[in-house]
């Protein structure tokens, strides 16, 4: 019975010991959790930054377009303008003949010229640009 002293002494002290590994431990993952949520903090930060980045230049890319558009759009002749503007209430080549008193062909040739200073393949992108600007 003289060991029983001795045996609780030393289940006292490894209880102590266990103790403060524990609160060691403890300290250790309260650290860890914090760093963790300012490392989403910041995580979130950068994707907010990275989202408004984007969301300046795609609006930055939509002035340039439109920026070019308007450029285009001022290489045309004032006849040229009067065209289109006729193109984009639906008239066709004829009717904006009649209505300006010239020919269909120079109405066509306008149509033409029209285009290549646009910069638009057929009448559907020529139409969108038209009522854009018209």
């Amino acid at each position: 019975m003289a060991n029983l002293p001795n045996n609780a002494e030393k289940l006292r002290s490894e209880i102590l010991h266990l103790r403060r590994q524990n609160q060691n431990l403890q300290e250790q993952l309260t650290l860890h959790q914090r760093i963790i949520q300012e490392m989403r903090r910041a995580l979130d930060a950068a994707q907010l930054l990275d989202a408004a980045n984007h969301s300046r230049q795609l609006a930055g890319k939509a002035l340039d377009q439109q920026n070019a558009r308007r450029e285009r759009f001022e290489r045309l002749t004032r006849r040229e303008r009067q065209v289109l503007k006729l193109i984009s209430k639906g008239l066709t080549s004829r009717q904006i003949a009649e209505k300006l008193g010239i020919s269909k062909l120079t109405i066509d040739t306008h149509r033409k010229n029209i285009q290549r200073k646009l910069e638009v393949s057929n009448t559907v992108e020529l139409l969108k640009l038209a009522m854009h600007f018209a």
